[in-house]
């Protein structure tokens, strides 16, 4: 484990296997760290693995979280500076995955193959009133009442608890929004990077299988998935299957068979007029 400075980046960074070996970059959760990611980089020996912790958590909760866009523009910095050949796999979780959103619309040069779980791009009517309860709770995010209620609702373990004690509230409220607002560009549907979508089967409100699903159409190569009886926990309820799907995922070999093709309906004509104005420089 080690910190990583540049003069875009200065975030606090675990590192697995050598330099030379393909990448792989794991972006982890709103209230959690890169330790997350520990027993997958444990399996993927073959690969060159890092786990930042993203601004105002983990070992990093001293910076300020700004923009998704920015923090965005850091893990770019990462794999520009970190990785010899400047391209990596990326894996994804929730707020994680915003980013994998963001850097497939600014930087789908910089990635190879791409996971992204429990997020979507469509908006959702309930998305302010969420926002409000998070924003409600998040002064009282250290206390042992609200970390029992999102460790259950996202399937935390004792050590992703663990790292909710130490994470900045204002990263909490400001992470957790930033990954409900990122919506569709169209410089994410031109991206040719290979992205699978997953999500747990009761992932609906907010409509995250709606999103990967409409993705999955229309991006080149991209498929969607989904889990069986699961919801946005079911990394930490099936930690074994995550760790199998995302192995298959990056080499280029068959998905466990728990992974079912996505079947959730969407609107082409309205997905087509969510596509707005593309924010990629």
């Amino acid at each position: 484990m080690e910190t990583v400075e540049t003069e875009r980046l200065d975030m606090h960074v675990r590192e697995s296997g050598n330099p030379g070996l393909p990448a792989v970059v794991f972006l982890h959760g709103v209230g959690n760290s890169g330790g997350m990611w520990d027993r997958h980089m444990e399996q993927l020996e073959e690969f060159h693995c890092l786990a930042p912790d993203l601004p105002g958590f983990g070992r990093s909760n001293h910076l300020s979280w700004t923009t998704r866009e920015e923090i965005t523009e850091q893990i770019a910095a990462l794999i520009e500076t970190r990785i010899p050949d400047r391209r990596a796999h990326v894996v994804g979780l929730s707020l994680g995955g915003s980013i994998v959103h963001t850097l497939l619309a600014r930087h789908p040069d910089l990635l190879d193959r791409v996971v992204i779980d429990g997020c979507g791009v469509l908006p959702w009517r309930g998305t302010r009133l969420v926002k409000a309860g998070v924003a409600a709770i998040s002064p009282f995010l250290h206390t042992k009442a609200v970390i029992g209620v999102v460790s259950n609702a996202f399937g935390f373990d004792e050590k992703t608890r663990a790292d909710m004690r130490t994470a900045s509230t204002r990263a909490f409220r400001k992470g957790f929004a930033d990954a409900n607002d990122t919506r569709l560009t169209a410089s994410e549907l031109a991206a040719p990077c290979p992205t699978l979508l997953v999500a747990g089967e009761l992932e609906t409100k907010p409509p995250v299988r709606a999103s990967n699903a409409a993705l999955a159409a229309l991006m080149p190569q991209a498929e969607a998935r989904y889990v069986a009886g699961r919801g946005h926990g079911w990394l930490g309820e099936q930690p074994e299957l995550h760790m199998s799907m995302v192995k298959a995922w990056l080499t280029g070999e068959e998905l466990p068979a728990q992974l079912l093709a996505e079947t959730s309906t969407w609107d082409a004509d309205a997905v087509e007029r969510l596509v707005g104005a593309d924010p990629s420089p």
